[in-house]
């Protein structure tokens, strides 16, 4: 089930909302309880047996951080010990579930368990990577004593299941979900109809009418033979998907904050116009923030701790970049994106020193320069369907030929043009603050009103998120 589908706008959500605003007005537990009935109703709709591995994990996380949290006489040992418990369930899952064909564990085909075509087909269950991350942080932090009290089972699994942003994030920590009595938080927050319908508006925007539209133009620019293309189509196809991939997870993360916000669950940001950053390590510090921070959080700073740090922490960087690439998808070009992106980190360590000393704006701009088309050349292997694919394409975005220009001058166009509206947008934001703009009544209300209005004319056209596939 999607949020941008007719059935989610006019029936799903709006049905949802009545319903929970009114139990909460009466009695907020039977809120609570409606809400997560309502989650796992949403998460099994399409494949009702995507839900064993989802409770399994959780299930198993939970009495896992019972025992961490409650159990205090517990030896150091045990806790660890408890702890790969916890690392062998959820990695394991992914293993299962994501990996098998990767590492060629026969035993774990799912032709092992049955032999159905159209159980093969849907065998990797929605959001399995996201809500993995989440019930993993949330034994690593009872193990680290910064989860003092054990929340309420029907609770707790509310905050694994928690229906905006179970499939595609953002990952939710425990403290973004309870206060420090292990408390709901929405139970605390008011809800802001206004400001949750708008941030909808514009996630509905950014997914029918532009993240939709450059998929269409990007699939027949990568079905094409790559031995065809010269340098400015890959260059082309690798922004074009940059800017679609970023339309469509930023409209996602808009959508589950706008829907949170209307209940009454403060979601942090998840993307803060990341094109505009002047370094790869800003970069990712703007893009995908909750996995960012995750993985620094939780595999970065575990290596860099354990791990050999010399030559501005290389080992720890590739390590981290390693897992994130592959995190995202079980294919070894994947690997090869994490890695790219990586060493891309790697060189802004290696000459911020030098780069600190020099206070000027045009160098500014050209590291800036520097940085978007480093970090757009890596989505070549993010996005193509075969390694060869990859590797072609890539080498010819160092590989000027001609100026012959395989596609129809439109989609150059169109790249072109939201290259420039998404740059400016970011640099309006940073020269005049959105924010404040938006403050303004009657841009409050014409904006999302004309977002809307565009959305719905392209509905019928609608694709799934990207991320589902993660």
């Amino acid at each position: 089930m999607f949020f941008h589908s007719l059935s989610s706008l006019f029936i799903f959500l709006p049905v949802f909302f009545i319903s929970y605003i009114t139990l909460k007005k009466y009695n907020i537990n039977l809120s609570n309880i409606f809400l997560l009935i309502f989650s796992l109703i949403f998460y099994a709709f399409d494949v009702p047996w995507f839900i064993i591995p989802l409770l399994i994990s959780a299930i198993s996380d939970y009495f896992l951080s019972k025992i961490l949290i409650e159990k205090n006489v517990i030896s150091h040992k045990f806790k660890v010990l408890i702890l790969l418990v916890s690392l062998f369930i959820n990695i394991g899952l992914l293993l299962i579930f994501k990996y098998h064909e990767l590492i060629n564990l026969k035993i774990l085909n799912p032709y092992f368990f049955i032999k159905n075509e159209a159980f093969n087909s849907n065998f990797l269950p929605i959001g399995i990577s996201f809500y993995t991350f989440q019930t993993l942080s949330f034994t690593i932090d009872s193990f680290k004593g910064h989860i003092k009290k054990i929340p309420k089972f029907t609770d707790y699994l509310l905050y694994v299941c928690y229906f905006p942003q179970l499939v595609a994030g953002p990952i939710l920590r425990a403290n973004n979900f309870f206060d420090n009595n292990s408390e709901l938080l929405l139970n605390q927050k008011i809800p802001n109809l206004d400001k949750g319908f708008h941030r909808i508006c514009y996630g509905l925007f950014l997914k029918l009418c532009l993240a939709d539209e450059f998929s269409r133009f990007n699939d027949i620019a990568f079905n094409t033979d790559p031995s065809l293309l010269g340098f400015f189509d890959s260059w082309t196809m690798t922004f074009g998907f940059g800017l679609q991939i970023y339309f469509d997870f930023s409209a996602y993360s808009h959508m589950a904050i706008g829907i949170s916000t209307m209940i009454g669950l403060s979601i942090k940001e998840n993307f803060n116009f990341p094109y505009n950053s002047k370094s790869a390590t800003e970069f990712w510090r703007r893009w995908h923030i909750s996995l960012s921070s995750w993985v620094s959080d939780y595999l970065y700073k575990y290596f860099k701790r354990y791990v050999s740090n010399k030559f501005y922490g290389l080992m720890p960087i590739i390590l981290t970049w390693l897992i994130m690439g592959m995190w995202h998808g079980a294919s070894w070009r994947f690997a090869i994106w994490g890695l790219l992106n990586g060493i891309i980190i790697l060189f802004h360590r290696i000459s911020k020193p030098i780069l600190n000393r020099i206070e000027h704006k045009i160098l500014e701009n050209l590291y800036w320069l520097l940085t978007l088309f480093s970090i757009m050349s890596t989505w070549i292997y993010f996005r193509s369907t075969t390694w060869s694919q990859a590797n072609i394409l890539f080498l010819k975005l160092f590989k000027f030929d001609s100026f012959n220009l395989s596609f129809r001058e439109n989609y150059y166009l169109f790249v072109f043009i939201f290259v420039i509206f998404t740059l400016s947008l970011g640099k309006i934001n940073e020269l005049f603050d959105l924010k404040r703009i938006k403050d303004i009544k009657i841009i409050n209300i014409i904006i999302p009103s004309f977002a809307l209005a565009l959305s719905l004319i392209f509905i019928n056209r609608q694709t799934s998120f990207i991320y589902f596939q993660f």
